[in-house]
């Protein structure tokens, strides 16, 4: 358990909590995405999440590899995540608006568990609150890519209006046709920039 407990981001959980009842995709440290309505946080540990408003069924899992499994109700541990999104506009596993369709076998890297310990980088930290403003990109554990406005970093925590965001072995994403904004979990992060993108 020794890596939840360095990822564990209590700023994280508090922002979540003012996400209840609305449409969320938490990102696991894993490679794993999740969608559903946040119904409620237990022991600030776990998410409760039921079927999302946007979503045509039921809670929906996206593997690494772009497998989406379809579940009634997911309970999951919040110390592992390592981003939220929300302003769900459409469901983002629809085939051509997200991250699943032109997915491939996930690499070893995201299917591996890190057994040592781990600390966020205040190095990458600092340099991130001196790009306030700018379009950036953020990659985190489990492979994820947040690129977007940067609005602000407080909290361990980095607050984006996202452009697009792109999962393990894919190469389409989830663009601001389909989620608003996303918020980072700072121990998670791996590496920041500026976006070529930008003027």
């Amino acid at each position: 358990m020794g890596i939840f407990k360095e990822l564990r981001n209590e700023c994280l959980i508090r922002e979540l909590e003012h996400e209840l009842n609305t449409d969320v995709l938490l990102f696991g440290f894993d490679g794993i995405v999740y969608f559903g309505n946040l119904q409620k946080i237990e022991d600030c540990r776990v998410a409760f999440l039921s079927p999302a408003i946007e979503a045509e069924s039921n809670v929906e899992i996206l593997s690494p590899g772009g497998e989406v499994v379809e579940v009634r109700f997911l309970h999951v541990d919040l110390w592992q995540i390592v981003a939220k999104a929300t302003g769900v506009k459409t469901s983002p596993f629809d085939n051509g608006s997200g991250l699943v369709g032109d997915a491939t076998v996930a690499t070893q890297a995201t299917q591996r568990t890190e057994e040592i310990e781990r600390q966020e980088s205040h190095n990458l930290i600092c340099i991130l609150k001196r790009m306030i403003g700018d379009e950036v990109v953020i990659t985190t554990l489990g492979g994820f890519v947040f690129q977007g406005t940067l609005g602000n970093v407080d909290d361990e925590l980095a607050f984006i209006s996202v452009t697009e965001i792109f999962g393990p072995a894919t190469s389409s994403g989830i663009s601001d046709d389909v989620v608003s904004t996303a918020v980072v979990n700072l121990e998670a992060i791996t590496s920041v920039s500026r976006s070529a993108d930008c003027c």
